[in-house]
């Protein structure tokens, strides 16, 4: 069962920066274990910046900046 979120009429940008949200504040996650609710968190900023130093390096390399 699909529960319905108040922002699923909203347009596809915001939806999707809705859900991005969602996923790094760690909404999926166990919510009786607050270490893990925690290390998710941790786990998936970590993982957004070395996206992020990744592509700028790639960028760099292939002097697109």
């Amino acid at each position: 069962m699909t529960e319905k979120r108040p922002d699923d009429s909203g347009t596809f940008l915001s939806s999707s920066l809705a859900r991005a949200g969602e996923h790094f504040a760690a909404k999926d996650a166990e919510k009786a274990d607050g270490i893990e609710r925690w290390a998710t968190r941790i786990g998936r900023g970590l993982s957004l910046i070395a996206f992020i130093g990744l592509a700028w390096y790639f960028g760099y390399q292939l002097k697109w900046w």
